[in-house]
Parts: structure tokens; sequence; C-alpha cells
């Protein structure tokens, strides 16, 4: 429960994923570390060294939370190509929805969103028959075209037991689609680690500037200029490497109107 608050008094949103108490904190000494170090190399005093390390404390939170959105996508869009390929094996297997259900619900882990809407879908098919309703539970929560076309050929094939909609299944171009999600996220991925290098490299550039005069001229680093202008040097790196990070991961799998 005390965990439950300090995360929401942080804005911390971890969508479903597990994230302790203790997790928060080894995050945060990290972090504080980590930023605290990049200071004292770069000689930064006091005032300025906490200024950086408070401002980077308040942009934590999202930068968390964009972590846990970036599992969170990754988790719902692995379900979604589950549900669509093993429920498109077993309807063409059993010829019913709600049989096809049945079996697929059990690949899925209790705690998964898409066990549950796919329960809530056998429920309402056991309850009343209507299909549209109940593959509506799936495919509001997993918004996409090829969802759709999928379902509206299930319901057609539940009903009329066509086999050119069975044969129809097939040419639903889903394989290409999921080929390109992988291929675009192996690329934002690539870019990540480009990222972490460039950021590092800023660092140790910025670094190796700063010590070149530590034999020559000590003094400066005592100098107003000096420090306000290696604060703002820090604190832009730092929070151009938040944003860009975030612009990265903080981004939706699956789209609607793929």
């Amino acid at each position: 429960m005390k965990q439950e608050w300090i995360r929401k008094q942080l804005q911390i949103q971890t969508y479903g994923n597990t994230y302790s108490k203790s997790d928060l904190l080894f995050t945060i000494i990290s972090f504080v570390v980590v930023i605290a170090s990049v200071c004292y190399l770069h000689k930064l005093n006091l005032f300025y060294s906490a200024f950086v390390v408070i401002t980077m404390l308040f942009l934590l939170p999202v930068l968390i939370s964009s972590f846990f959105i970036y599992r969170s996508e990754k988790r719902k869009f692995e379900e979604y190509c589950q549900y669509y390929e093993y429920m498109k094996l077993y309807f063409k297997s059993y010829k019913k929805i709600k049989l096809a259900l049945e079996q697929v619900v059990e690949l899925f882990e209790q705690k998964s969103t898409m066990r549950k809407c796919i329960e809530q879908a056998i429920a309402i098919i056991h309850e009343s028959g209507d299909y549209v309703y109940a593959l509506s539970k799936i495919s509001d929560t997993y918004q996409n075209s090829y969802l759709q076309r999928f379902h509206s050929l299930l319901i057609t094939g539940e009903q009329h037991g066509s086999d050119s909609v069975y044969e129809n299944l097939d040419f639903i171009n889903f394989d290409a689609w999921k080929k390109d999600i992988e291929m675009h996220q192996q690329k934002k991925k690539t870019f990540r680690y480009i990222l972490y290098g460039m950021t590092v490299f800023s660092f140790v550039l910025s670094y190796y500037g700063v010590h070149m005069f530590a034999d020559t001229m000590p003094e400066l680093y005592l100098d107003k200029s000096y420090q306000l202008y290696t604060f703002l040097n820090i604190e832009g790196i730092l929070i151009m490497f938040i944003t860009i990070y975030i612009s990265f991961v903080n981004k939706k799998w699956i789209r609607s109107d793929d």
C-alpha cells in the first residue's frame, strides 16, 4: 500500500509491470550517483551540482513511466500476434469462434490483458451469442485494422460457414505487417544504442575539455562563467538525452490505421 502511494505521489505509471519500493530506491540511488559523478568530474560546485540532480529527479518519473510504456506496448504487440496466429489456426480447425477462443485463452497468463479480454468475449458468447459485441472486447483493446478484418471474417464464417471465408483468412497480409513492426522497432532499438553512445561520448569529450586546464589553470574551475557554462552544458546534454529517449520509447506499437 505504501509502495503504491509513493508511486502515485511521484506520478509513476508502471502499466501492469512489477516495480517494488526497493526497485524504485535502487533506481533513484543509481540515478543520483551517476549524475553526481558527472558533476564532480566536471568540477561543478555544490550549488549547480544540486540543481542538476534535483532537475533530473523531477524528470525521473517520466523516464521510468516511458520505460514501462515501452514494455507494455511490446507485450501488447506480442499478445496480439499470438492471439491472431493461434485464433486463426483454431478457428480453421473447429469452425466455431467460442471453441477457438477457449483454446486460445489457455495460451495466456492469468494477469494477461489479452486473457481478460478473451474471457469476457467467451462469457458474452455463452450468455447472448452476440459475436460482434464479444469480439469487440478484444478489438477495442487491441485496435488495429487487420484485427477488425480478421474478426469480420470469423463472424461471417461462424454464421454462414463458407469455405471462401476460411481461404480469405490467409489473404490478410498480417505476416508482412508483423515483420514491418518488428523491423521498425529494431531500427529504433539501434537508434537508442546510438543515443546512449553519443551521450557518453558527449560527456567524455566535455570531461576532456575540462581537464585540459587542470594543471595550467586550476583557478579556472572557480570562475563564475566556467561554472555557469559547465552547468548549462551538463543540464543540456541530460535533458536532450531524456527528451530523445522518451520520443523513441513512448510510442504505440499497434496502430489502429495499419
